[in-house]
């Protein structure tokens, strides 16, 4: 990927990001109750941060008592809402244990798709993900709030432009949902790609405007190039980025690299993310989901409708979209959240200083945009 152009994007998500208040010692704005989310549950840095939460008066909310806080409201008692996103083993194995240890309270948001560890399409396996029996469990135990984080967790992509190709170094480096959704013959394809598999421009599919949709056969000839020579050792040659970029521009020359989908195609697509999420909730839950965790960032305006027009009653995003809940008009309630690893600088004892964890999230911006986004 082009380092220019992940620099500009960096830079601007470090320039829309919220910074509350607390991360510069002054204390937590009246009435404001801190939302952070977790992704993975670290045994020893959740363990840290439960007891640092006990430790110094906080109280973990549920899901339904921090959304029926009144703005503005002059409580000054201290009170955070714990999110985790994902629906991750460790939740399972570590989170929940934690959580009952400390008698805390937290929000989980489950991508339903990946529930159970669906089979990858070129017969990888998955280990990563809770099962609907394990989310049943955390729903039943009173200390979990299971509420929704879209069905697929997707990105798309969004134009022609050509970013990389997928290879072994990439897939090991790059988490399972960091890969956007692919079009094989008018099927879905989701996860880890084939090797050699050309990686365009993409974007979430809650947030994008529309989705290019690229071509099953110029995908596949650059595969079968890697798989006819070597494989995994076709990456060993010095020239290999320059032999799939060949074959691409041949056939891209030739034919094309695709097409823009048909607006209504599209508009159907972002609105199968909650009616398939909801409908997975009802039969493996017995209820439908009326909150939602966008994944990586909040959902476009079209987006946001269609959620509404499905059931949901509020949404959140992440610490990018605080000033966008604040100035623009959603058609439902939106919150912002803060990484997790801004917990630590609550007010309170064993604060952690800011120097380092300021330095730490700049450098981090450049690291957590995946590979086509």
């Amino acid at each position: 990927m082009d380092n220019s152009a992940r620099l500009v994007r960096t830079v601007g998500r470090v320039m829309r990001t919220h910074y509350p208040r607390f991360l510069f010692g002054l204390p937590v704005k009246r009435g404001d109750v801190p939302v952070f989310t977790y992704h993975e549950a670290d045994p020893a840095g959740f363990a840290q941060d439960l007891a640092f939460l006990a430790e110094n008066g906080y109280r973990t909310l549920g899901l339904e008592e921090y959304l029926s806080q009144s703005p503005g409201s002059s409580d000054t008692s201290r009170r955070v809402l714990l999110t985790f996103d994902d629906a991750r083993r460790s939740f399972w194995e570590v989170g929940l244990p934690l959580l009952r240890q400390f008698k805390a309270r937290a929000t989980l948001f489950v991508p339903t798709y990946w529930v159970n560890n669906p089979p990858l399409q070129h017969g990888s396996a998955l280990d990563l993900f809770m099962s609907w029996e394990q989310v049943r469990a955390c729903a039943e135990s009173g200390l979990v709030d299971v509420q929704a984080h879209a069905h697929r967790h997707a990105l798309v992509f969004t134009s022609g432009i050509l970013v990389d190709f997928a290879s072994p170094e990439a897939i090991s480096r790059y988490d399972v949902y960091d890969w956007p959704m692919r079009d094989r013959d008018g099927s879905e394809e989701l996860g880890y790609p084939r090797y050699g598999a050309p990686v365009y421009r993409a974007a979430p599919l809650l947030s994008a405007e529309h989705r290019f949709v690229e071509s099953s056969e110029l995908a596949r000839r650059c595969e079968d190039h890697v798989l006819k020579n070597g494989d995994t050792e076709f990456f060993k040659l010095t020239d290999w980025r320059h032999q799939l970029q060949a074959i691409h521009s041949t056939y891209a020359r030739s034919t094309s690299t695709g097409y823009r989908m048909p607006n209504q195609e599209f508009v159907k697509l972002v609105r199968s993310e909650f009616e398939r999420c909801r409908a997975e909730f009802n039969t493996h839950l017995g209820y439908q989901p009326a909150y939602l965790a966008y994944p990586w960032m909040l959902g476009s305006p079209l987006s946001l409708e269609l959620a509404r027009e499905s059931g949901f009653k509020a949404a959140f995003g992440v610490a990018l979209d605080y000033r966008r809940a604040r100035n623009s008009r959603p058609s439902m309630p939106v919150f912002g959240r803060l990484k997790a690893d801004w917990l630590r600088l609550l007010p309170g004892r064993r604060r952690l200083s800011l120097g380092g964890m300021i330095a730490s999230k700049i450098s981090g911006f450049g690291k957590d945009q995946n590979l086509a986004h």
